[in-house]
């Protein structure tokens, strides 16, 4: 993605795969991330995925932005775990590209996230 995701960096995600209309991220869960139940807070999950998102549809020359997204939470995560975003282009229209973005800890899915982005 161009420039620097200082959001990103405060969260602690680290890319591990990229290329066009594809991106892998992955973040260790510390206590800042979690909630007063002692979860991950949606919040970060939420950020985790939209980060992969973006480095998907932004790859190389690409301007996009979100313009809808959604999340499902599938089970719970805690302090310590490694979480793993993949963000896989399902369409690539000409204004708009459809995302799918799974989350797991190790080989168990945890999140559910589909966006659209509009190509600019």
């Amino acid at each position: 993605m161009k420039g620097t995701d200082h959001y990103a960096e405060l969260l602690g995600i680290k890319v591990l795969e990229i290329k066009d209309g594809y991106c892998k991220v992955e973040m260790r869960i510390g206590k800042q991330h979690t909630n007063a139940m002692g979860y991950t807070h949606g919040g970060a999950i939420f950020s985790l995925a939209d980060y992969a998102f973006a480095e998907a549809c932004n790859f190389g020359d690409n301007i996009a932005v979100g313009i809808q997204v959604d999340i499902k939470y599938l089970r719970p995560t805690t302090e310590g775990d490694v979480l793993i975003a993949e963000a896989k282009q399902i369409s690539d229209g000409k204004t708009t590209g459809v995302y799918q973005v799974l989350v797991y800890k190790e080989d168990k899915l945890t999140a559910l996230f589909s966006a659209i982005a509009f190509k600019k």
